[in-house]
């Protein structure tokens, strides 16, 4: 058992004041971000009944919104949080390609680098969200249906974009890969930029799937969901995720790897080191799309500012916090106002604690 003395204990709220103000100066940093870019779509509507010919609830439709998803949406966090995303994807030239173009450049991100390519179709994730209407504060996901080119881009149509974030890169001050495996992330792609990226210095974090480990290597960090650990571990045959951590972190020469708990807050792992676990302080949580998402862009804020990865696993638990709350289902984009409140309301909810 740990045991903290009062003194100790403001230092961890002065620890909160110092990443608060890292929240408030992070301007003008400079990440690329590179990987699959997606339409979120959301339905809304309530669900009082049961069609009399099947048992499938009847959503009586409320309303509709859109917006970027996957690494687009690490992008537009990032923007919100006062960085400088460059984001390097491709999308189809159809109308779900025009509409996520145009959400982006609505706001201000930069889109020059997001290639249109003939004959492929953007991906698409439409989520049916319902509720009763006397109980409009408690939604559920009804349904989610997915429409989208997974295969590898082909090397000719992959190429300029793997040039252009080479070319990118030394001029830039972090690099994220957010791989949704539909096809831009290669492991060839992946290997170059990695390799780019460290000899330049510039630090690397990245979102894989379970399947691109293997060209994950040498990542700054990597972020990992609790149920992915949990089939690592299996996969593994360990009796802990500290054990498949460690195996994962040597194996990869990863610089720490960070697993996304929900409500159980997030745990770091770096090699032959003890893993530091931050708890989730939120009550209730009532959602966790964009989890990912929002740790990568967090992540980003750490870095830019110095920070030791202890210090940035608190600055990512509290993104996760800031979804966790969201109440209406729909992807959450981490903005400064949201994690800087989110942080002083921590601090605060500590020092009322001690009296």
């Amino acid at each position: 058992m740990i045991i903290i003395t009062d003194n100790e204990e403001y230092d961890v709220i002065d620890n909160f004041k110092k990443l608060r103000d890292c929240v408030d100066k992070s301007t003008n940093t400079s990440v690329i971000v590179i990987g699959d870019v997606m339409l979120d779509r959301y339905i809304y509507g309530f669900a009082n009944n049961l069609n009399s010919t099947a048992p499938v609830p009847v959503l009586k439709e409320t309303g509709r919104q859109s917006g970027a998803g996957a690494a687009a949406h690490v992008a537009r966090s990032l923007h919100d949080l006062g960085l400088k995303p460059l984001l390097f994807a491709a999308i189809g030239n159809d109308s779900e390609g025009v509409e996520l173009e145009q959400s982006l450049e609505s706001i201000g991100i930069d889109t020059s680098n997001l290639i249109m390519l003939e004959g492929r179709k953007t991906t698409v994730k439409t989520r049916i969200i319902g509720s009763r209407e006397s109980l409009v504060h408690n939604k559920q996901m009804l349904l989610r249906w997915d429409s989208e080119d997974s295969e590898p881009l082909q090397e000719e149509l992959q190429k300029p974009i793997l040039d252009a974030v080479l070319k990118a890169i030394p001029k830039s001050n972090i690099v994220v890969i957010s791989d949704y495996g539909k096809g831009v992330i290669t492991p060839s792609a992946a290997k170059e930029i990695i390799s780019c990226a460290k000899s330049a210095k510039i630090p690397v974090i990245f979102d894989p799937k379970l399947t691109g480990l293997p060209y994950s290597n040498g990542s700054d960090a990597v972020l990992f969901q609790s149920r992915g650990m949990e089939l690592m571990r299996r996969r593994l045959n360990y009796e802990t995720t500290n054990e498949t951590a460690q195996h994962l972190l040597d194996e990869h020469k990863w610089g720490g790897l960070f697993v996304i708990k929900g409500k159980d807050g997030v745990t770091l792992h770096r090699s032959g080191m003890d893993s530091i676990t931050i708890p989730c302080n939120l009550s209730q949580t009532l959602q966790q799309i964009g989890l990912l998402d929002a740790a990568a862009a967090a992540l980003c804020v750490s870095l830019s500012n110095g920070l030791e990865m202890d210090e940035g696993a608190i600055l990512v638990n509290a993104a996760c916090e800031c979804v966790l709350q969201g109440e209406d289902m729909k992807g959450y984009v981490l903005t400064k106002k949201g994690l800087g409140t989110r942080l002083d309301e921590t601090a605060w909810q500590m020092q009322i604690s001690q009296r």
